[in-house]
């Protein structure tokens, strides 16, 4: 039999629920199903085995990260990307990936010095219908036409700034070299009744996880008290975390506003081996009933706006 090449690669201009999400980095789905169900041996040397509950979920990274927060509050559509044939004429050596409801129940925004700053979000697919199952959700078109180019907003090569707090309680954080966040809403779903796929998906806003980590180089001490910044940041009330980043090719920077961080545990790590002391500090994010925040409205968990 003769060798054919079939392979693809090199996923590229993501749109995921209305937005373009350019700079994709990967794509990783999962279909599969989630309920396996298997009898008792009873006599039988290989059990009886039955599968139920289609689902198709996955993971999508790009570097377009300015979209974090619209990506978690976009209501679900599709998701389409594409991947180059190997061996092929580009004028037809694309596939088309289209992925139908997708709900994204959580982001990761990660920038690091030196690197790009990238965001991934997770995703679950609700089956429009009763009947439909894995090949309706995910659903593919060979021998495409070269997509368009989605550029992205890419930066977040270095942090400039970093501050915790306001006014007397503000901690200015010097030089940061990576900031981790992330949200992750409770997701719940079900297939019920003459259910092929999971029906009923539903990413919560209610009880949502927000936790991220700061790292930095920061080993001042405050002359007052004789703290390091970590021990100041460890007993500092509860406020915002402001991060001013670059962006690329000298576009306008960015700046992240993490409303209600407090700090829950930090750590130096000092080593021979290295130029200099590291400091890490874990946050999460803590309410205020009396003016809560929320992914969209007036006193928002994040936002991610041009500096002024």
């Amino acid at each position: 039999m003769a060798t054919v090449n079939k392979r693809v690669g090199i996923p590229q201009a993501v749109t995921i629920n209305g937005i373009d999400a350019g700079g994709t980095m990967t794509a990783r789905l999962i279909s599969g199903f989630d309920d396996r169900n298997q009898s008792e041996p009873d006599g039988l040397q290989v059990p009886v085995k039955d599968k139920e509950t289609q689902f198709v979920r996955g993971t999508i990274v790009t570097q377009d990260w300015p979209h974090a927060v619209e990506l978690l509050t976009a209501a679900a559509g599709s998701l389409v990307f594409y991947e180059r044939k190997s061996g092929v004429a580009e004028a037809a050596g694309y596939i088309k990936h289209t992925i139908t409801n997708p709900v994204i129940h959580k982001m990761r925004l990660s920038i690091s010095k030196k690197q790009y700053a990238a965001v991934s979000f997770d995703f679950e697919c609700r089956a429009a219908d009763e009947t439909k199952g894995i090949t309706d959700m995910h659903q593919t078109a060979d021998e495409q036409a070269a997509p368009s180019y989605i550029s992205a907003a890419r930066g977040g090569v270095r942090i400039i700034s970093a501050t915790h707090g306001t006014g007397e309680a503000l901690l200015n954080i010097l030089h940061s070299t990576e900031l981790e966040f992330a949200i992750e809403m409770p997701l719940v779903k079900e297939s019920n009744d003459a259910d092929v796929g999971y029906t009923c998906v539903d990413a919560r806003l209610d009880g949502m996880k927000c936790q991220g980590k700061i790292s930095f180089q920061d080993g001042g001490i405050k002359a007052a008290t004789t703290q390091l910044l970590i021990q100041q940041l460890i007993t500092a009330a509860k406020g915002d975390l402001v991060i001013t980043v670059r962006q690329s090719q000298a576009a306008t920077n960015k700046v992240i506003t993490i409303g209600g961080t407090d700090f829950s545990q930090v750590y130096s790590d000092s080593n021979v081996k290295a130029p200099f002391t590291g400091y890490s500090a874990d946050f999460d994010v803590s309410n205020t009933a009396g003016s809560p925040l929320t992914l969209d409205g007036t006193n928002k968990i994040i936002t991610i706006e041009d500096a002024a």
